[in-house]
This record gives structure tokens, C-alpha cells and sequence, in this order.
């Protein structure tokens, strides 16, 4: 481990913490639909890392802009960051179903397909969504994709009251969205468990942002501690989410509430050596591509390999749905997801750049 250091621009292990997570979620997923017990039976708790870390990261890039950027045009770069891999990925799993549904004659109504789409493509819940096409699930065609939507709906919640006492409402958010978290449990991704989702969110998002906030106050000193208790927690990380038990309520509380948050603020204060930050930000990078299209990638490894051999292997499918998804997600950030991203930054800014001209 090279030097600790205080980064105020980009936080390259908080990358490394990102990339470990997606491909945490992605092995718990993949423990669930291949009935593989115990290959990572707490990634799910991922998620409460990435809704912490979005709080906190966001709050480091846009705290300075309360006053220039208004509530529109902060929506807008937020749907270029993220709506180009949920459309890809809705477009995915929406042809793996329709090809499933004509392949094999089934029940499914082309319609109620499009809506699924429709829904899907707009990050728009779909609310008593029929099984045939994945319900009762918010977002058929892509279950995982309810934590994006919720981060969506977290995201424009604290940018619309960004004028106000910032701790202040960070804290009530969370001691509210906590007490219903202890209340009601953790949810948010099927219609039953749909207004649990805010609870989830505004817990751990409200803690990222009070992070951010409170570090200006009390900055971390002892760097070297600070840096021990990284990766101690780092190994803690891994240790939850890949015992092969699943994790008790309270543990759960402990992760989300406490450890999760300190291991983003600790990451915010250490600094890799060279090779290791070459892996933490290629890990980074690929962690929202990992994370949007691992389940439509998931379907089409898995319908292929059944429709072939007629029965499930998951000794050859876990490692082979894995690099399909890393490799499948490194195409996608260089050959769609960057280019997309960029092509509309440029529009965007050539937009504004025009009506600025007409006006003056």
C-alpha cells in the first residue's frame, strides 16, 4: 500500500470498493438462480454500498454547483449517466423474451411485453407485472434495475433541496428512513415491497451525503490508521457478503448503518500504488455495466446453454455467465455506454451554447 492522502477530485479505491460490490451482486444472483448455496450469500447487501457511495460522491461533485446547475439540468446529466446501459439492457432482455416466448409458443401477450419494455427503458416501475415475463418483479425485464430507479428518485429528492440545511435534513432523512427500515425490513424490488424501496434508499444515501458533509467539519487526521482501517474493512466487506449463511437482520443493520458507511469514508483518504490503481479503476469502470446488464446477459447464457443441453450445469455456467458479463460489460462501456454518453454531452452543450447566442 503506497502513501495515504486526502484526494478531493476522484476517490480511485472507493472505484476498487464499486467493482468488488458489482461483481459481489452478480455472484448472489447468480447463488439464486442456478441454486448454487453459499457462492456469495450476502452481495445482495451491495446495493447499500452503492446508495451510500452515491450519496457521498455526489455531494463531492456537485456541492459547489447549488447555485449554477437548477434542478432540470441536474436530471438531465444524471439521466446521460445512466439511462444509455438501462436502455441497452432493457433491449437485451426484452429480445431474449420475445425470442423465448415465439421459440417455445407460450402465453405471453405481445402487448403486456412492450409495456414491460416501455416501462423498463424509462427506469419506470411496472407495477403487478405478470410472471410469465418476470413479476412480480418492479422491473421485469431487469430485476436489479429497481435500485437504479431508486437512486434516480434519491438523486433528484437531494438536489431539489439543496437550498436547505444540508446536515439537517441528511440526519432526519436517515433517522426517518432507518426507523422504517428497523420497522418494515428492507425491500423495495417486488410490488409488495415497493414503498420499503425509500427507506432502503434514503437511509443510506442520506448517510453518504452526511459523510461528505461532516468530513469537512472533522477531517480525518491519523492517516495511516485511517488506512489499516480500509482495508480491515475491506476484508470485513468481503467476509459478509461471502460467508455462505445469510446474514441476521441485525447484521444487516450493521453493515448498512455503520461499516458500509465508514468504509467510504476511509476509502476517501487512501491512495494505491500504481498497479493497484490501475485494477480499482478499471473495476470502477466496469461496475455499472456489470451491475445494469448482468441479468439480461444472465438470461441469454442461461436460455442458450439450457435450449443446447437441456438441463442446468452450474459448474460450467457460474464461470462462464461471469466472463460473459465482464467481457460483454467492457464492450459495452468502450463501444456504447462512453461514446453515447459523450455524443450527448456534446449535443447538450451545444444546445445550451445556442440559445446563449440567440440571447445575447
Amino acid at each position: 500500500m503506497a502513501s495515504i492522502q486526502r484526494s478531493t477530485s476522484h476517490y480511485v479505491a472507493l472505484d476498487g470498493v464499486r467493482g468488488v460490490a458489482a461483481i459481489s451482486v452478480l455472484l448472489f444472483h447468480l447463488e439464486r438462480w442456478l441454486d448454487v448455496p453459499g457462492l456469495a450469500a450476502n452481495g445482495n447487501l451491495a446495493v447499500d454500498m452503492f446508495f451510500t457511495l452515491s450519496g457521498f460522491v455526489l455531494a463531492v461533485a456537485y456541492s459547489e454547483r447549488v447555485h449554477t446547475m437548477g434542478l432540470w439540468k441536474f436530471v438531465v446529466m444524471r439521466a446521460v449517466r445512466l439511462m444509455p446501459l438501462i436502455i441497452l439492457a432493457t433491449i437485451i432482455s426484452c429480445s431474449y423474451v420475445l425470442l423465448r416466448a415465439v421459440w417455445q409458443t407460450n402465453d405471453i401477450l405481445f402487448p403486456t411485453l412492450a409495456f414491460a419494455a416501455f416501462t423498463g427503458a424509462l427506469n419506470i416501475p411496472y407495477f403487478h407485472a405478470p410472471s410469465n415475463i418476470g413479476g412480480p418483479q418492479l422491473f421485469p425485464l431487469n430485476g436489479p434495475q429497481f435500485s437504479l430507479f431508486l437512486e434516480v428518485v434519491a438523486n433528484v429528492a437531494w438536489w431539489a433541496v439543496r437550498f436547505g440545511q444540508q446536515i439537517a435534513i441528511a440526519v432526519v432523512t436517515f433517522v426517518v428512513s432507518a426507523i422504517c427500515v428497523i420497522i418494515f425490513g428492507i425491500g423495495g424490488d417486488t410490488t409488495d415491497t415497493f414503498w420499503q424501496g425509500f427507506a432502503h434508499v434514503g437511509s443510506s444515501f442520506a448517510l453518504g451525503v452526511l459523510i461528505f458533509h461532516l468530513d469537512r467539519i472533522f477531517s480525518l487526521k491519523r492517516k495511516r490508521l485511517v488506512g489499516v482501517l480500509f482495508w480491515c474493512l475491506m476484508a470485513l466487506m468481503l467476509l459478509v457478503f461471502y460467508v455462505p449463511v445469510e446474514a441476521t437482520f441485525t447484521l444487516k443493520l450493521l453493515w448498512k448503518f455503520i461499516l458500509a458507511p465508514a468504509l467510504v469514508w476511509t476509502g476517501a483518504y487512501v491512495s494505491l500504488n500504481k498497479s493497484q490503481n490501475r485494477v480499482a479503476k478499471y473495476l470502477g469502470d466496469l461496475s455499472y455495466p456489470i451491475y445494469a446488464l448482468h441479468y439480461p446477459i444472465f438470461c441469454w447464457v442461461n436460455g442458450t446453454l439450457q435450449a443446447v443441453t437441456g438441463t442446468k450445469a452450474p459448474i460450467i455456467e457460474v464461470p462462464l455467465v461471469v466472463m460473459t458479463v465482464i467481457v460483454a460489460s467492457d464492450l459495452a462501456l468502450r463501444l456504447f455506454d462512453k461514446p453515447v454518453r459523450n455524443y450527448l454531452t456534446r449535443q447538450i452543450g451545444a444546445r445550451r451554447s445556442g440559445v446563449r447566442a440567440a440571447a445575447s
